[in-house]
């Protein structure tokens, strides 16, 4: 992004007097110039704290979940709607058209895109960046593909022996990708029973309420919800 990055996560057993010496040792380590926290919602004490010491709220990270039987219910509901998604795993020229595609500027709505210090063209390499090295990492990535044509891209990766993590998704900005939204979810459901596993976990952005109310829809539940916060230091 262009600045020394630092990403923390307060979870309930932190000590609320040493939050801010933590922090800002991590910030003096790492010259850190921007700083982001995460804090869940059950524990607001963090939030008010944060806050007064001039972080600010960009967004929050919904947490959702799939459950095996509800993707199955979903595909079912909406069978005579969706014969024709499927899904792909993306090959090394596939993932390049991804990141042709991501650099179109289809990640709008993200805290850094939203950020006038970073902006959507800044937010969508991160996305690049960032999926080059959960790949690295083993993570995969898969086309969503409707009627023959992709439509978007979607990764994910294990998260133990039974359950899987949903790390990003989009859209194409292409005019057959256009309302196709539903479509490309389900492509990920599908996936996600062809892999047998139990559950499927993810977080959508409450600056994307469109998507939101796609998941909810297509049978993924809330689990819990982060505040994310910011702060810029010169």
């Amino acid at each position: 992004m262009g600045v020394k990055t630092i990403e923390l996560e307060i979870e309930k057993n932190d000590a609320p007097e040493k939050i801010f010496n933590e922090i800002e040792g991590y910030r003096l380590q790492y010259d850190a110039k921007y700083v982001v926290i995460k804090a869940d919602t059950r524990h607001p004490k963090f939030s008010v704290l944060l806050q007064n010491a001039g972080f600010l709220l960009m967004e929050n990270q919904i947490g959702l979940k799939l459950t095996h039987e509800s993707a199955i219910k979903a595909l079912e509901a909406y069978r005579e709607f969706y014969d024709g998604v499927s899904y792909k795993l993306a090959n090394e020229s596939e993932l390049q058209m991804i990141f042709s595609e991501i650099e179109r500027g289809i990640f709008k709505t993200d805290r850094i895109a939203l950020d006038p210090e970073f902006g959507v063209k800044v937010a969508n390499k991160r996305y690049i960046f960032w999926i080059k090295d959960a790949v690295a990492r083993g993570a995969n990535v898969f086309l969503s593909v409707y009627e023959g044509k992709a439509i978007g891209f979607f990764m994910g990766k294990p998260s133990g022996s039974k359950n899987s993590e949903g790390l990003l998704g989009g859209i194409f900005n292409r005019p057959e990708s256009y309302h196709q939204g539903s479509f490309h979810l389900l492509a990920g459901h599908k996936c996600f029973l062809d892999s047998k596993l139990a559950v499927d976990r993810t977080f959508v952005s409450s600056n994307n309420l469109d998507v939101l109310r796609l998941h909810l829809m297509l049978g993924r539940t809330v689990t819990n919800i982060r505040n994310v916060f910011i702060k810029h230091f010169n």
